[in-house]
């Protein structure tokens, strides 16, 4: 089983921004992490509750491949997906290899290689609010 552990740093009116660490056996990958701005968990709108979410790779239309969570707390589709600025997101949670002001900087190439890291194997995502 792969854990993706999101511990989120900054919370602000435009986005939420954060750090991942993927975890399998010894090996991991890290990253950043951009999502909506914390709107009391208003679909579309708001990042996510935190907590422990099962998820799977899966193929998107829009994004290729990504990393959806299990529907729970009147959410659906969350995805991990790639993206850059708070107007890529509606509501999932974006990577990147950089970060920057309210910005996460090469996505798609960060996404590769999560995508890469998983494989087929089962996903925890823990997501961790700003202490």
């Amino acid at each position: 089983m792969i854990t993706i552990i999101i511990q989120r740093q900054v919370k602000n009116d435009i986005c939420t921004l954060g750090e991942f660490k993927a975890v399998c056996d010894r090996k991991e990958i890290t990253g950043y992490t951009l999502e909506p701005p914390d709107l009391g968990n208003k679909k579309y709108i708001s990042c996510i509750l935190p907590g422990k979410y099962k998820a799977k790779t899966d193929k998107s239309k829009r994004y290729g491949d990504v990393i959806r969570f299990e529907d729970r707390n009147n959410r659906t589709n969350i995805l991990i997906h790639p993206g850059n600025y708070p107007k890529d997101t509606q509501g999932c949670i974006l990577v990147g290899s950089l970060k920057g002001h309210n910005v996460v900087w090469k996505s798609r190439d960060k996404m590769r290689e999560l995508i890469g890291f998983v494989g087929d194997d089962e996903i925890m995502v823990e997501i961790k609010d700003v202490v």
